[in-house]
């Protein structure tokens, strides 16, 4: 029955999103690689992302089905009620059922305000990594028995494989192998049994990875894997001011759950608190670890500041009170209701899809500083492996990939490329001024606007310009 109840509630609080093409840039971006893996596209070699292989294997799957973008969004529901769950299974073991059914209410409620209100990569990973820790709740007592659990080994790979759709996982996976490295040591086997465990959780932990980094060397792209895996992620710097301000406005945002989660932590007892705090403690490294503060980066900490909240969602009318409030708080920062934007969306992009199509002449596109997924929708193929929107556009992107950003650019233009798709004013500044120069001076000396069109995601939006029939003489005016 509880399940039947948070199926609802997410088809409810993602209703408005369902077919929109828009949703956000990133979830964008990798339907488009997801439909561009379809016909042969590498990532990292043929378009490239710091992101790791398993996300883009998400989308690749979704899109085998169909590449209407509801299949991910209702993959996203799916995960998300899922997920909502688990997290009232795991709060189950020390709480009643009104405790396990509002936690599970209130992370379906906080995805949107940290905007994961579609298909953001921790709406999918988040259920691996809950899975595991249900799987370690159950089976840790096996280990401290001094038995085997093939529960703890599952728990081991689905860590591993959530580490391969987003590298910071590897926190919550080491203390998910801590914790059961710490049962089987007071199980008082020798000392060579329990290092054979943790040997061999170990091994399951780096298995997806492992197996991801031989096939890339096996075909010859370990160089490009390597980069984008480790160098990029070095390579890209910090804007600490903005960092500062984005930190401060995250926690001011997040302050409901915390102050529920100090509830919840107070009012436990001390079966499953060290657990739940240990885990916390390792997503907040986690979110650490990547220091953008993006709401979107605090979705993996929303799974356990909701589980550590259950106990206090649990106590009669004064959990009920504290649910509404956090709902209530929820619904207020991001409300999810927004009849008609998918339609409007849809609309949007029909004609900016049509207008690339009646005057690309047959010849590839460019999306600069755009949302990628127009190629899917038009039949074109990436130009660049640099086709995320601000991987040619912004400052903070210059040379962070394998490939010089200007000189990349200035190979895609010389291809002449039939219709370019072009932001009035680049929302994700600043941005690379000698690529914006190179694109601008291209449009006006070889093309003409051919369509022009206000575009809303859910965060942002963009007017955008298409330029097409490329090797005509510039004609002023757009229709």
């Amino acid at each position: 029955m509880q399940l039947v109840v948070l199926a609802v509630a997410g088809l409810v609080l993602r209703w408005s999103t369902f077919g929109d093409p828009n949703l956000a840039a990133d979830e964008g971006f990798y339907h488009a690689v997801g439909l561009a893996m379809h016909h042969g596209a590498l990532p990292y070699v043929d378009v490239w992302d710091r992101k790791p292989l398993g996300l883009f294997l998400i989308y690749w799957a979704i899109a085998g089905i169909t590449p209407d973008p509801l299949a991910y969004q209702l993959a996203a529901w799916a995960c998300a009620v899922a997920t909502a769950a688990v997290i009232g299974a795991i709060a189950r073991r020390w709480t009643g059922p009104q405790g396990a059914l509002l936690a599970g209410l209130v992370y379906l409620v906080w995805l949107t305000p940290l905007y994961g209100f579609g298909g953001q990569s921790p709406v999918f990973y988040n259920l691996p990594v809950a899975a595991a820790a249900l799987l370690l709740c159950q089976g840790l007592p096996q280990v401290a028995r001094g038995e085997r659990s093939g529960r703890v080994a599952l728990a081991m790979l689905l860590a591993g494989a959530a580490i391969t759709v987003k590298t910071t996982v590897l926190f919550e996976a080491l203390f998910f192998g801590l914790a059961a490295l710490a049962a089987a040591w007071r199980s008082r086997r020798p000392v060579a049994w329990v290092a054979l465990r943790g040997l061999g959780w170990l091994a399951l932990g780096l298995a997806p990875t492992a197996a991801i980094a031989l096939g890339y060397a096996a075909l010859g792209h370990w160089p490009e894997y390597w980069h984008a895996m480790v160098g990029a992620n070095l390579a890209k710097g910090t804007d600490w001011g903005g960092t500062a301000i984005r930190l401060i406005l995250l926690w001011r945002l997040l302050l409901p759950l915390i102050l529920a989660t100090a509830g919840g932590l107070m009012l436990q007892g001390p079966r499953g608190r060290g657990f739940v705090e240990g885990w916390l403690i390792a997503a907040l490294f986690g979110l650490a670890a990547v220091p953008n503060f993006y709401p979107h980066y605090a979705l993996p900490l929303l799974v356990v500041l909701c589980l550590a909240a259950a106990p206090l969602l649990d106590r009669g009318w004064i959990g009920l009170v504290a649910a509404a409030a956090m709902i209530a708080l929820g619904l207020r920062a991001e409300p999810p209701f927004r009849p008609g934007q998918a339609d409007r969306s849809r609309a949007a992009f029909a004609a900016l899809s049509a207008a690339i199509r009646a005057h690309d002449g047959g010849r590839p596109l460019l999306v600069y500083a755009g949302p990628a997924q127009l190629y899917g929708m038009t039949g074109h193929a990436f130009p660049t492996p640099l086709a995320f929107e601000t991987h040619l556009s912004q400052q903070a992107e210059r040379n962070v990939s394998h490939l010089d950003t200007v000189a990349e650019l200035r190979r895609v233009l010389a291809a002449r490329p039939g219709a370019v798709v072009l932001p009035v004013q680049v929302r994700n500044g600043p941005a690379i001024p000698e690529t914006w120069a190179l694109v601008n001076t291209y449009v006006r000396q070889h093309c003409r606007p051919v369509a022009r069109r206000h575009v809303e995601d859910w965060l942002l939006a963009d007017d955008l310009v298409v330029w097409g029939d490329c090797h005509e003489p510039t004609v002023s005016g757009a229709r």
